[in-house]
């Protein structure tokens, strides 16, 4: 069966980074022993950049969020279906993106 372009991705990543409230690094197991290192931007979240107010609490808010959700192993599920204009993959994890969203909603 083909893959349609708007199927998502889901895939078990452990986190190697947290860049801000809203980014991080990951390193994405493909299976067969393969990973994959990508940047991903939580989708529906847009938190204060660095040198703003609440940039530090957004952060660690996030990286509580990821801990709080990884499996035993250190991995956490992540959805993705696309890259956006910085070429970073914009990406759904359980448990982290609606929290989020809840105090820093991305507001278009």
């Amino acid at each position: 069966m083909a893959r349609k372009a708007a199927d998502p991705y889901v895939r078990r990543a452990k986190v190697s980074r947290v860049i801000d409230g809203d980014t991080l690094d990951l390193e994405v197991d493909l299976g067969y022993n393969v990973s994959l290192k990508i940047r991903g931007r939580l989708l529906g979240v847009d938190t204060p950049e660095r040198g703003h107010k609440d940039f530090s609490i957004a952060t660690q808010n996030l990286s509580d969020l990821v801990s709080q959700n990884c499996d035993s192993d250190g991995y956490i599920i992540v959805t993705s279906t696309k890259t956006g204009k910085y070429g970073r993959w914009l990406i759904s994890m359980d448990g982290v993106n609606s929290v989020l969203a809840e105090t820093w909603p991305y507001e278009t």
